[in-house]
């Protein structure tokens, strides 16, 4: 693989230059459209969706919305690319190739490649395109809208057939090695994940002594605790404040949506200043009634405002950092889920959640086994953090390595595949 020598200089919004020996066409010559409705044979295709990983079969057990009936949806093929021309910010992904028959919402686009045209080229080509939105400029109306029109009078630059199949190989085969690399980075977050949460568990129901005498706490995602804990309801240990007002100038705010999973991490401030909140200080609790936000437990470290359905918990004879682990401890959480009602929004009652028990060590060890996980959970978040990066850095050179490929500032050859 090495740079190219000759280019030609080129007014485009995606390129500066290319090989002088690519072509100038239009989208017009690279993709033909094809629509044909699915109608009452519907039930015989399988259901496509499009998303970050491409085009895929979708569960359809898996929850989410559908139409009563299919019969306006569209058929695909393998081998046709599947544009999404609307709400291009928003949409995580607006092109995608599909590898299975079936068939998917008639908003998409579904095209075929024109003869001499490879389509995983374009569909790489489109890909890195889509990495920056780079269909901006073509936008019309709140929607954010690619008239078709537009799109197939779009400029491109297309290298010869030969050479689109040959950077498809080299592509298909570099990103797999990159997408396996990325997969067993995630693969070791996963186990320092489990690994936090089973150090947050042993902690709060275990203590820190392995050799202490224990006995049945008569709970059971409790288990046995050492003899010398008690174990008593959250709401004789702590109370539920709800001390309502409209937010003003100064105030912070916090919702469930701004709160990061597990680690209980503040990701942004709530900003809608119309929307009465529960006020909390520092050292309250935040824990949430909603099934999906269960896991999304805040221990308070300045006075503000909660919204939505996080319920502020101020703890009255425990220590307010050990109850933030018994209540962020995975045991808990999933001993509250049991307790959710309803279909639409599952939540559990606020009685039931300050009806159920915990464990409570004597108040030194409480404050000991809170800086022993502190301690362990920040050395455990560092290394997750540095795999982060690590994918973070690997996806940005598969990125750069495409947008390379497909754009002609490098070129492949057969020797490197």
């Amino acid at each position: 693989m090495n740079s190219l020598d000759k280019y030609q200089g080129v007014d485009s919004y995606w390129y500066d230059q290319v090989p002088s020996y690519w072509k100038k066409t239009k989208n017009k010559y690279v993709f033909c459209q094809d629509k044909h409705v699915v109608g009452d044979d519907w039930e015989k295709f399988t259901l496509l969706t499009m998303g970050k990983s491409g085009v895929k079969p979708r569960d359809m057990d898996g929850g989410g919305k559908f139409p009563a009936s299919f019969e306006t949806y569209q058929t695909v093929e393998p081998n046709q690319l599947i544009f999404c021309l609307f709400d291009l910010d928003e949409t995580p992904r607006t092109i995608g190739m599909s590898k299975d028959y079936g068939m998917i919402t008639s908003a998409y686009d579904v095209f075929s490649t024109t003869e001499g045209n490879d389509p995983q080229f374009w569909t790489y080509f489109y890909q890195t395109i889509d990495d920056h939105k780079g269909l901006r400029p073509f936008y019309t109306g709140l929607r954010k809208v690619v008239r078709s029109e537009t799109f197939m009078g779009i400029e491109v630059f297309s290298p010869p057939l030969e050479e689109q199949k040959l950077i498809s190989r080299y592509l298909d085969k570099k990103t797999e090695q990159i997408d396996h690399l990325v997969e067993k980075i995630q693969k070791k977050i996963e186990l320092l994940k489990e690994q936090r949460t089973s150090l947050i568990n042993q902690c709060v129901t275990k203590g820190l002594n392995p050799n202490v005498e224990m006995k049945d706490s008569g709970v059971e995602w409790i288990g046995k605790i050492p003899k010398h804990w008690e174990l008593k309801k959250l709401k004789y240990v702590s109370n539920q404040i709800s001390k309502k007002r409209i937010p003003v100038d100064g105030d912070i705010k916090i919702s469930p949506e701004n709160v990061e999973s597990n680690t209980g991490r503040i990701t942004n401030f709530y900003s809608d200043y119309d929307t009465e909140g529960q006020s909390f200080q520092k050292g309250d609790i935040l824990f949430n009634k909603l099934r999906v936000y269960l896991n999304k437990v805040v221990l308070c470290d300045f006075d503000g405002l909660s919204m939505g359905e996080m319920i502020v918990v101020r703890p009255s004879s425990i220590e307010n950092g050990y109850l933030y682990r018994v209540l962020n401890s995975s045991g808990f959480i999933n001993q509250i889920n049991s307790l959710s009602e309803g279909v639409k929004l599952p939540r559990p009652s606020v009685s039931g959640i300050f009806d159920s028990y915990i464990p409570v060590p004597p108040l030194g060890e409480q404050t000991e086994i809170y800086k022993v996980i502190e301690q362990n959970t920040f050395l455990l978040d560092k290394v997750v953090e540095k795999h982060n990066s690590q994918i973070d850095y690997v996806q940005e050179y598969r990125q750069s390595l495409i947008s390379s490929v497909v754009t002609g500032k490098v070129r492949v050859t057969e020797d490197v595949i």
